[in-house]
Order: structure tokens, then sequence, then C-alpha cells
């Protein structure tokens, strides 16, 4: 019999490696490892990823099974703080916040954040900031219970090595708004997602400071702030999402202006006054526009402005592949189209390249039979066609004479529509219905896209919830009698 001696590969591999390996674990599981052996406690302090993360602890007033594990984690952090001897930190993440933004989905309740000291959180903030090794990402997730005059910390925005930042706090930005300057020359990522902004020069300062800025997020409320301007030749990615608190004062307009000529990808939340300035974005790839609350918050606004200002806003975006409208843009036009049947269709620009197309009507009663064609025709290319949010609402039409009308006139545009969009006869080759109901309606409009889509391939419908197989195949094989001008047409009820 051989006897064979048992190897630990690990700590037989050549300490550089070793400290790349764990650099790459979360660092409370890198601290655990680094009980195994001599070797690995003694190159432990020598990682160059630091990743604190509070999520395993729930922080919750209604889910508090784990809260009383809270000050270990802050001993953990304050324990690797001070032992740390690596000189190359290149990433540090600290999340204190996160796991109650899933405990509460309606809302965090404000006993739920962490009851932490800013004196303690500023110093593990400004912590990666002190090393001289090359800070390449800093991610920070923060919401305490009470910022107070708690101050983001100006060195983040001074920081020449960072090429990733990703900020979600509650902390003030009174310190920041006041710079001279900010310096972010290899900065290639920006999250910036804050509770509060009252100033409306800290976004273009710190876009003209990153040169190299690809990808951008600015997710925040603002107060007195009266015009947001992204002007940047090097992204690629932008997504902007806005809640204003406040009125805008009557000598004043909300005011955005973007320019950013190579933008592939953009996502757009909004519910401020409407004023744009958007050049045509000729690179665009895919776009998602959500307009929420404009005139409910500016009684000065009109339906006729906010739609041309609406309107303005997409035809900067009619070069773009992948579109997803929602909410206030479709029940603007909803609302024009009942007025004057003529004006999408003579207003809405051309989709040379759109191949998909979401629309999304929210809880707007929406009707078809003036916003189908236009959208149809303004997109000779479409081959995909989802309606995110169904094609009718839970609201019973027939109890309004608004909604009497509509109906009858949708009922006989099904009935006698004669005209087949281009797309319809060359291109469109999927549609998907969410929200499905099993109404009238919703079965006339379907007939009419298989009586008009001649190279339709494949029609998805999901129930608006949960239905048996029996019931399924009951709306599946209805739908399947239905006439249709494609042989290979696939219907699936999900």
């Amino acid at each position: 019999m051989h006897m064979y001696a048992l190897v630990d590969r690990l700590t037989s591999l050549p300490d550089e490696l070793i400290i790349r390996i764990l650099s790459l674990l979360p660092t409370k599981d890198a601290g655990v490892t680094s009980v195994l052996s001599r070797k690995l406690r003694r190159l432990f302090p020598w990682i160059t990823s630091l990743n604190f993360d509070v999520s395993p602890i729930s922080l919750c007033l209604k889910q508090p099974y784990a809260i009383e594990s809270y000050p270990s984690f802050i001993n953990f952090v304050d324990t690797v703080l001070q032992r740390y001897k690596s000189k190359y930190l290149t990433r540090f993440k600290l999340h204190v916040c996160k796991v109650v933004l899933f405990c509460c989905k309606n809302g965090y309740n404000q006993g739920c954040l962490p009851d932490l000291k800013f004196a303690h959180l500023n110093a593990w903030i400004t912590y990666p900031l002190t090393l001289c090794g090359g800070l390449r990402e800093l991610d920070l997730c923060i919401l305490v219970r009470e910022p107070g005059d708690a101050q983001l910390p100006p060195a983040i925005f001074t920081c020449e090595t960072l090429e990733v930042l990703k900020l979600n706090v509650n902390l003030g930005l009174d310190q920041v708004s006041t710079m001279p300057s900010y310096r972010l020359p290899n900065l290639k990522l920006v999250i910036l997602s804050v509770s509060l902004i009252s100033n409306d020069g800290i976004l273009p300062r710190l876009i003209a400071s990153c040169p190299l800025l690809e990808d951008l997020t600015f997710d925040c409320f603002t107060y007195h702030v009266y015009n947001i301007v992204i002007t940047s030749t090097s992204l690629r990615r932008l997504y902007v999402r806005m809640h204003r608190l406040g009125e805008i004062e009557s000598d004043g307009r909300f005011f955005v202006q973007i320019h950013t000529p190579n933008l592939e990808y953009f996502k757009y939340r909004d519910d401020l006054a409407m004023c744009y300035s958007i050049p045509i974005m000729h690179s665009l790839v895919e776009a998602s526009v959500a307009f929420y609350g404009c005139l409910e918050n500016d009684n000065e606004i009109t339906v006729e402005f906010a739609f041309e200002q609406m309107l303005g806003f997409i035809r900067s975006l009619s070069y773009v592949q992948h579109l997803s409208l929602f909410d206030t843009i479709m029940q603007l036009m909803k609302d024009i189209a009942s007025e004057d049947e003529t004006v999408i269709k003579d207003q809405l620009p051309v989709f040379p390249n759109l191949k998909h197309l979401v629309l999304g009507c929210g809880s707007c009663n929406h009707f078809w039979h003036n916003l189908l064609l236009p959208f149809l025709n303004s997109s000779p290319a479409l081959e995909t066609l989802v309606f995110a949010e169904g094609l009718i609402d839970n609201y019973d039409d027939k109890y309004c004479e608004f909604g009497r009308k509509q109906l009858e006139l949708e009922r006989e545009f099904f009935r006698t529509a004669r005209e087949i969009p281009l797309c319809c006869r060359y291109h469109l080759k999927r549609i998907v219905i969410k929200r499905y109901y099993g109404e009238e309606r919703e079965r006339r409009l379907i007939q009419f896209f298989l009586r008009h889509a001649l190279v339709l391939e494949e029609l998805v419908i999901y129930p608006v919830s949960e239905v048996s197989f029996s019931d399924r195949m009951l709306v599946q094989n209805t739908l399947n009698n239905l006439p249709k001008a494609s042989v290979t047409c696939l219907i699936q009820v999900l």
C-alpha cells in the first residue's frame, strides 16, 4: 500500500496568483478562506479588491431576522481597513443599504435604513482615496437613516485613476457642487443616483471632466434645477430618470439639452416641464422613453404643447432600431388623435431602421383606430411588435359617452380597414400581446393583424392573470380558427 501525502494546491501557488484569486472573492469570503493557513492569512491584507456588502443582513423592521449581525459587519470592515497593507487597491465596493430595497417592496421605511454615524462612514468612503496605487472602480450604495449635514466627499471627483464610478447615496452634494473643478480623465462608466440635486451645474461639469465617458446613468430628484445639459461625443449609453420636486416658477421653464451624436443606447424617464433640444441621433440602436405626470405638475402646459414637445423628442430617435414608448406619450397621442385623426398620421416621423417596437399605454384607456396605422406606416421595416401593457385596460368604456363613440369608431375601423402597411406585407414576423383579457375588442385587433400580416411567423399571447391549461387551450383554439394571411403563423398562449 502506497501512502500519498495530501497536497495543498492553493497555498502552493505563487503569492501573486493567490492574491489575485482572493481579490476576486467578496471580502468576507476571502477573509474566511484566509483562516485556512498562515500563508493565506499573511497574504489577505494584500488583496487588490475590497468588497463589503451588508446584503446578507436584514436591516428591515418588517424582517429583523439578522439585524443583530450588523454590528459584526461594522467591526469586520473596521478590522480589514486597519490591517490592510496593499498600496494597489484597484476596486472598492461598499453597500450598506441594498437589502432594504428588497425587503420593503413599496418603498423603504426610514427606520429600516442603517443608523451609522457619518464620521464613521466617511472614514470608510475616503479610505480608498487615500491610497496611491490607482483606484479604478468605486461602488458606493449608501442610504443612512439620518444623513443630516453629511456630505459626499469631494475627493471622489478628483480621483484621476477612476474608470468606473457608481454612487447611490442620500448624502448631500453641497461640497461637490461648489468644487472649482472635477478631474476624472479616465472615467468610462458613471452611475449617479442621488436623493436630491439642487444645482443644475453638477451634471454638465461632471461630463465635461470625463473625455472618455461611454456609459452614464443619472437618476435623481431635482429641486430648483432648471437646466439639464448632457453634451458628449464619447457617450454610447445614457439612462436619465428625473423627478421634479416643487413647482417651476412662472418666469422659468425646465430645459433639457442632450447632444450625444454617437449614442447607441438611450433610456429616458421624466416628469418635468416639457422643453427639449435634442438633435437626431444617427447611431442609435435602442431607445426607451416614458413621460409621466408632466401635465399634472404644471397647469400651464396644454395637451397640444406637451404633444409637440414629446413629438420633437421622438423625432430625435427616428434612426433607432429598437424603440419602446410608454405612459404619457401614448396617452397624449390617444387624446390628440381622438380630436383630429390626421395629426398622428401627418406628424409621426418615419423610422426607416426600426425593427422592434414596444408600445405600453399604462393605465390610460386607449383606442387603436387612430394610432395603429400611423405607427405601422411609420415603421416600414418593422419585424417585431410588442404591446407591453395589453390592447385594452380593465375599464368598461360603455359607461361614458366618449368611450362609446370611440368604441364604435374602433369597431368600424377594424371591420372595414383595407390598407396594408408596408411592414405587414414584407417584414412583420412577430407580435407579442401582454395582459390579454379575451375581450371582443382584443380579438378584433388580433384579427386585423392576422388578416394583414402576410409574413407573420409568431403571435404570442400572455393572459392578464394565471389561467388553467383548459382556458389557455380555449383561447388558443379560438384564435387559431381566425382567418390568417400567413400560412406559417404559429399562435402561442403562454
